[in-house]
């Protein structure tokens, strides 16, 4: 990670040689650079910035990709704002980044161009609480993640809906084939795990957060840790969750070793791809509950903000082309293309995007019930020491309860001196 950071950093310091030496212009045109994270095959992403150029004709977009990892882009993030680049103009924000960086005074305040009342009027619910932070618009959600179920529709007749169901149906599966796993998920230690504690601590009847205090001392938390626990225990779900994020668990289920999954949306287009061994044969349903009732995924997905450091004449344009990029054509072009599902309320409306990608359509009432990760612009740093407490219960080096002790110890060390 460190080499990929400092390979980035490298670039984004040549990068700002030539910005200086040509004054954020192309071929004569003014230089419009935005950081992303590849998307898909698909040639979509490049024609809506094409068709910005077009209605521009003064500009010149030009698309840097990251490293798909989430954690080596923050990473690269943190080494280049903090350095005060101005190689880039927009670029990509995971949902749970938008308080830590407007904190830091990395992202342009876009309120005097996008109101916060804008935002939480024409976004999902939810998405407003996460760029906007002080009352005040950071980001634009771009597209939106949450956890789903996969499971196997020639194995089992319908999704389960509660946990006992889930294992149920995950043993007598097993039974009857030795060579199918059950369950898999992100168990290995990083956010994906996170993810998955918070969505079982929801479907245990908990909590994240109460006047602001992170809550992990509850019932429903050490239950949460005693379900997952027990999964690995009685091999429900294999050993190798434990060293498992999203790709780990898509290649296992779609290899056809697992009746269950945990993932985001974007696996389903995976297992339809021509070619693959469970194209027809996957459906997608809410996580399971306790009491059965449709279970809460934790909100994911990426914003657009603006580099807090560019020039000001660069402004209004950085902000027509987040206005463009996350407007409701681009979110169907999106949708369609690469699988990403829409920020925007309306695009779920659109015609096209419920003929041309009705998966994507019909996961709104997901998006809807979707929950975030604690918002705080200490995240990740809280993150870290949750990671750490959450696989050692899991894996049983640490009962729950200690496990959760100790966490509750830290993140209120930690927030007491913020």
């Amino acid at each position: 990670m460190a080499a990929l950071a400092g390979l980035g950093l490298a670039a984004s310091m040549s990068s700002c040689r030539s910005e200086r030496a040509h004054g954020g212009r192309s071929n004569g045109k003014i230089a419009l650079v935005i950081k992303y994270q590849p998307l898909g095959e698909a040639d979509a992403f490049q024609r809506l910035l094409r068709d910005f150029e077009r209605d521009h004709p003064g500009v010149s977009v030009v698309a840097e990709a990251l490293p798909t990892s989430s954690d080596v882009a923050h990473q690269f993030f943190l080494t280049a704002l903090e350095g005060q680049a101005r190689d880039f103009d927009l670029f990509i924000v995971d949902i749970v980044w938008v308080a830590e960086f407007a904190r830091a005074g990395w992202l342009l305040d876009l309120s005097p161009f996008v109101a916060p009342s804008e935002v939480r009027r024409d976004f999902l619910a939810g998405l407003g609480d996460a760029v906007v932070f002080d009352d005040k618009t950071f980001a634009l959600p771009w597209y939106v993640d949450t956890g789903v179920l996969y499971y196997r529709t020639d194995l089992v007749t319908h999704a389960p809906s509660t946990y006992q169901e889930l294992i149920f149906a995950a043993e007598r599966a097993m039974r009857e084939r030795a060579e199918i796993g059950g369950f898999v998920w992100q168990g290995r230690q990083y956010e994906g795990l996170v993810c998955n504690v918070y969505e079982a601590i929801w479907g245990h009847g908990g909590e994240t957060q109460q006047g602001g205090h992170l809550l992990l001392q509850t019932d429903a938390a050490r239950a949460a840790l005693h379900y997952l626990q027990s999964l690995l225990r009685t091999r429900v779900s294999p050993p190798t969750v434990t060293s498992a994020g999203e790709e780990e668990a898509r290649r296992a289920f779609q290899a056809g070793k697992a009746v269950f999954m945990r993932n985001w949306p974007y696996a389903f287009a995976e297992s339809e791809r021509a070619g693959s061994n469970l194209r027809g044969k996957v459906g997608l349903a809410p996580l399971p509950t306790v009491t059965g009732e449709p279970g809460h995924g934790v909100l994911g997905g990426y914003q657009l903000g603006v580099n807090a450091r560019i020039a000001e004449d660069k402004r209004e344009l950085c902000i027509a082309l987040l206005r463009h990029l996350t407007s409701r054509a681009a979110s169907v072009e999106l949708a369609i293309a690469y699988g990403r599902s829409p920020a925007r309320r309306d695009a779920y409306d659109d015609p096209r995007l419920v003929s041309e990608a009705p998966l994507v359509a019909a996961l709104r009432p997901a998006f809807e019930r979707a929950r975030p990760r604690p918002v705080t612009p200490y995240y990740m740093m809280l993150s870290d020491l949750l990671q750490g407490e959450f696989s050692a219960a899991i894996t049983g080096v640490r009962s729950p309860e200690e496990a959760l002790a100790r966490a509750q110890a830290l993140v209120d060390r930690l927030t007491e001196v913020r």
